[in-house]
């Protein structure tokens, strides 16, 4: 600010030191012209007043001789008499002069003036001419130098002046400058009506006024916003932390304090857990894990903050699920359980399919209660197989698996259910490519297995059901769809749990576990299960597994 102020008063000083000068010059010049003039008219006069008194002219002029003023006497045809810077005052040797303009004038008003350049253009020559009483004219002139050269003839004088004046115009421009700004400077923000130096700056000063209130009042609000979020974070049981982008703990609650253990200035590097779930969180924008940390199980969630479009930071949320982990360890031996008691009517069943073998039933009844021994005493050993099944993958690590071809599988499974598919009159059709997965076998088989036996179960006579293996960046997509009956929306998110099937009448065979075993070979593969369906349209599942290290190079 003091520089634009003093620019723009040194700018101003000097337009108006040019100014002045300009005028000052014109001014003496124009002064001098005008004194010459004045001059040259009266002793013009002033000669032709003494010449009106002799008798021999060109004496008298002869006395009046001077190197400075020239004079001219000029007979009324235009002929020269007598020139004072000639030698030889003969007719002969002169032009005729009246059609000159100060001549021309003498003649008509009694006196004429006019002024002349002369060749260079460096002098002006003043003419005056008055009618003497016997005809002639007597002239004078009197050169003098033009603007121009009296501007050159001055030109150092000048600019040593204007030098000086620049000069003076240099500190005047930084004394107003300083001036001026300093009483700007010291206006006391905080309180800017305190003190005003320019009445000029009122309003601005009353807007600032008016602002420090606003903002004072938010500052209070956001202080007091910041308090209660303080103390909910502080309250809650769950760990919080925020990292920055380079793995600097910018905040920690309590909790996240008690549950890592942690000092200030932590760094994500320190905690290897941290640094894996961090390291996930920038790439894929969200990671989770597990950690068993005194004696408690503690989910780990991790997702990345962005702010315009970009990655600031981390927030990691540790959650305390040890209850819901032994409620699931409860509901594991729960099942097998449940698996071990169901063996015990098995046998009864068999037993008594035995005795209506050995003919104590009424022969009549022989085959009715045969076939309803053998398809329950079936429904219960596949009940017992899921069971089992579904408890080896809720006790299962997800660790240490094989990269397997998952298109072979595929297409090893749906060769095998392609008769069952002709019996129930439906079209089956697969389409894939080769993709390896980290997984087994069996995981992957009962995944295939289970949806292919539900699209085929609860399918339409006539129907189709696509099973489609695409391999993308950094996952395989497992995609199965039929033309069946569909899952009503309501129902939709129920699916998954174990004995809960969408058909109420229980028409449909089966036991209830299959998509709960699809649910957590997929979560055991660290995958993903989404279904789309729509009633009398059809359902289409869709599985997604990560690639295998090997698949993700290729």
């Amino acid at each position: 600010m003091t520089k634009r102020i003093f620019y723009s008063i040194f700018g101003a000083c000097l337009f108006l030191l040019i100014i002045v000068c300009s005028v000052t010059v014109q001014a003496v010049y124009n002064g001098l012209v005008r004194e010459q003039i004045a001059s040259l008219e009266s002793e013009t006069r002033l000669m032709a007043t003494a010449l009106n008194h002799e008798s021999d002219k060109i004496k008298s002029l002869a006395l009046f001789s001077s190197k400075t003023v020239r004079i001219s006497l000029i007979e009324p045809d235009g002929d020269v008499v007598y020139d004072s810077f000639k030698e030889d005052n003969e007719k002969a040797d002169y032009e005729d002069n009246n059609s000159h303009e100060e001549v021309k004038l003498a003649r008509e008003t009694g006196s004429g003036f006019s002024i002349r350049h002369s060749n260079s253009q460096s002098e002006e020559i003043y003419y005056y001419a008055v009618l003497l009483d016997d005809g002639n004219v007597i002239r004078m002139s009197r050169s003098h130098s033009t603007l121009l050269n009296l501007f050159y003839q001055t030109i150092w004088p000048m600019i040593l002046m204007v030098g000086f004046l620049v000069l003076f115009c240099l500190g005047l421009a930084r004394i107003l400058a300083r001036n001026i700004v300093e009483p700007i400077n010291a206006i006391d923000l905080a309180d800017p009506l305190n003190s005003i130096p320019y009445e000029q700056l009122r309003p601005l000063l009353t807007r600032f006024d008016e602002n420090n209130k606003e903002l004072d009042r938010k500052m209070k609000e956001l202080e007091r916003r910041n308090q209660e979020w303080n103390a909910l974070l502080s309250s809650m049981d769950e760990g919080l932390l925020m990292f920055s982008r380079k793995g600097i703990l910018n905040y920690s609650n309590t909790a996240g304090n008690e549950i890592f253990d942690l000092e200030e200035n932590f760094d994500v590097k320190e905690n290897e857990t941290l640094k894996r779930l961090f390291s996930q969180a920038l790439r894929h924008h969200s990671a989770k894990s597990q950690l068993n940390q005194n004696g408690r199980i503690y989910s780990l969630e991790a997702a990345s903050v962005i702010a315009t479009d970009k990655v600031i930071g981390v927030m990691i949320l540790a959650l305390d699920i040890t209850e819901k982990e032994e409620a699931h360890q409860r509901r594991q031996e729960f099942s097998a359980n449940v698996t071990h008691e169901l063996k015990t009517p098995l046998q009864t069943i068999s037993a008594s399919a035995e005795l209506l073998g050995s003919g104590m039933v009424q022969p009549n009844d022989v085959p009715r209660f045969a076939g309803y021994i053998t398809d329950e005493a079936k429904k219960m050993s596949a009940m017992i197989n899921d069971i089992i099944h579904l408890s080896r993958l809720e006790q299962e690590s997800p660790q240490n698996k094989e990269s397997i071809n998952f298109h072979e599988i595929c297409q090893k499974v749906v060769t095998d259910y392609q008769h069952t598919a002709q019996l129930a009159n439906l079209n089956l059709s697969y389409e894939g490519e080769s993709v390896w997965v980290p997984a087994t076998v069996v995981d992957l088989e009962s995944i295939v297995k289970n949806l292919l036996e539900n699209a085929i179960r609860y399918n339409k006579p006539e129907g189709s059901i696509f099973v489609r293996l695409k391999r993308y960046e950094h996952f395989a997509q497992l995609k199965i769809s039929d033309t069946g009956l569909g899952i009503p929306n309501e129902v939709q998110d129920r699916i998954f749990e174990r004995f809960f099937t969408a058909d109420p009448s229980r028409n449909k065979t089966g036991t209830g576990l299959g998509l709960s075993i699809v649910n957590h070979a997929v979560a055991n593969l660290g995958g993903t299960i989404k279904v789309r369906s729509k009633v009398d349209v059809g359902s289409t599942f869709v599985v997604r597994l990560p690639l295998s290290e090997q698949q993700q190079e290729v």
